[in-house]
C-alpha cells in the first residue's frame, strides 16, 4: 500500500498532467500532509510555483510544523522536513502564519529557514493569485503549464525568474517554450541590472530545451544584449546546441 502511495504522489508532483479543479488541489495536498509524513517534503516543495495560498493546507502545515519541530532538532532527516514546513507557511502568502514565522525566525535551529519565509510571504501574498489565475488557463495545458505561464508572462521579473526556473528544471511543454521565447525576446534588450538575472534564467531555461527553431533568438540575444549575465548565459545555452 505504502509503495502504491508513493507512486501515486509521484504522479501528482511529477507533472500534474490532468487538469484539476482548484478544490480538487486543495484536497490533495490535505490527504497528503495529513498523512505520511515521508511525503511533505517533496510536497512542501511544489509551493513555490504551485500558487497556493488556502488556509485549509497551511493550517495542516502550521500543526505539523508545532508538533514537529522538537524531533527536528537532532535529527537531520526530520530537520529537512520540518524546514519545509517553515518554508511552506511563507509560500503561502497568509499573513495568519505571521506569528508562527516569527516564533521560528527567534529560534536558533530554525532561524535561517524562518527568516527566508518571512522575506517570501510578502511576494507570495501577490504572486500566487497570479500564478493561480485559471482565467487565463488554456483548458489543453496541464496544470503545471498553465501556472508557468502565468509567472513568465507576469510584470514582475523575481516572478518570471521563478518561472524560467520551473521551465529549466521541469516544465518544456510546447506552448511552455513559445511564451517563454515570446518574453526573451521582449525583455533582452532592455534588461538593466534588476532584471538581469531573471532574462539570464529565461534565455538559459530556452537554451536547455535544445529545439532548433529558438537557436537564431538566442543568436539574436548574444548580438544585441547589454548585460553581463545575459550574455554569458546566452553564450551557455548556445553551447548546448552543440552537445
Amino acid at each position: 500500500m505504502k509503495i502504491l502511495l508513493v507512486f501515486l504522489t509521484s504522479l501528482f508532483f511529477a507533472s500534474n498532467a490532468l487538469s484539476a479543479t482548484a478544490e480538487e488541489d486543495v484536497e490533495r495536498y490535505v490527504r497528503i500532509f495529513n498523512g505520511d509524513a515521508s511525503q511533505h517534503s517533496d510536497a512542501a516543495d511544489t509551493f513555490v510555483w504551485a500558487g497556493q495560498s488556502d488556509i485549509r493546507i497551511f493550517d495542516v502545515i502550521e500543526k505539523r510544523l508545532l508538533a514537529d519541530a522538537e524531533a527536528g532538532r537532532n535529527d537531520k532527516k526530520e530537520k529537512s522536513r520540518v524546514v519545509r514546513y517553515v518554508r511552506a507557511l511563507g509560500f503561502s502568502g497568509q499573513s495568519k502564519y505571521l506569528p508562527t514565522i516569527k516564533q521560528f525566525a527567534a529560534d536558533n535551529d530554525y532561524e535561517r529557514y524562518a527568516k527566508a519565509a518571512l522575506v517570501d510571504l510578502p511576494q507570495y501574498h501577490k504572486w500566487n493569485l497570479i500564478i493561480a489565475n485559471r482565467a487565463t488557463f488554456n483548458p489543453k495545458l496541464s496544470d503545471d503549464a498553465n501556472r508557468v505561464t502565468n509567472m513568465l508572462r507576469a510584470d514582475d521579473f523575481l516572478l518570471k525568474r521563478v518561472g524560467a526556473k520551473r521551465v529549466y528544471y521541469k516544465n518544456q511543454e510546447p506552448e511552455v517554450l513559445e511564451v517563454l521565447a515570446k518574453e526573451l525576446r521582449a525583455s533582452y534588450a532592455t534588461a538593466t541590472p534588476t532584471t538581469a538575472d531573471a532574462v539570464a534564467w529565461m534565455v538559459k531555461a530556452l537554451g536547455q530545451a535544445r529545439i532548433e527553431k529558438y537557436k537564431p533568438l538566442i543568436e539574436e540575444v548574444i548580438a544585441n544584449a547589454k548585460e553581463p549575465a545575459v550574455l554569458k548565459h546566452a553564450n551557455a545555452a548556445l553551447e548546448k546546441y552543440g552537445k
